[in-house]
């Protein structure tokens, strides 16, 4: 590939990068700035999906989906694009499935044991609204694993939700 307008291409991240690559945000070993150099994002989701793109690797040429995990657990997940998944997200905003429900997407973390712990759970009250508006029957012990909290914590939460209106929790929006 050579040289880009502005400097080298940066080294690339993808090597050994089949199936699912999540990718810590602040690591100490600078991944994620790796990461966020090469990658060349060539669509957004254009939906509630704020936190979904496609991203074309500058070095290799790899399409990848992206989720940014960026307010419960601070986690890049990257899974590569098939041409064909490509194609349908550049030409018909027809997205894989894979990212596009935000539980679906903390989850991961939990999954892959990459999971932060809040200080004061009471600041995971917009995300607890957010998932029980998503699906009514999600379980306070749902949430606490998503969280990694403890379910009475998950409990008071899923409350104080219920109970607090958007423009309180977020008077800023």
């Amino acid at each position: 590939m050579g040289d880009e307008v502005g400097g080298a291409v940066p080294p690339c991240f993808c090597k050994g990068g089949d199936g699912l690559i999540a990718i810590r945000m602040g690591d100490p070993d600078g991944a994620d700035v790796r990461m966020l150099e090469a990658l060349d994002q060539f669509k957004a989701h254009s939906g509630r999906q704020w936190w979904l793109y496609a991203a074309t690797c500058k070095n290799c040429e790899k399409s990848w989906l992206v989720a940014e995990e960026s307010r419960i657990h601070d986690n890049h997940y990257l899974r590569e694009l098939s041409d064909q998944e490509r194609a349908k997200i550049v030409e018909e905003d027809e997205w894989p499935t894979d990212f596009l429900r935000w539980e679906d997407v903390i989850g991961l973390g939990v999954r892959l044991g990459l999971t932060c712990r809040f200080f004061d759970p009471n600041d995971l009250t917009d995300t607890v609204k957010e998932l029980i508006e998503d699906r009514e029957d999600i379980t306070g012990a749902e949430i606490a694993r998503l969280l990694n909290l403890d379910e009475n914590v998950a409990e008071h939460l899923i409350s104080r939700a219920e109970n607090t209106s958007w423009s309180e929790l977020r008077p800023w929006a």
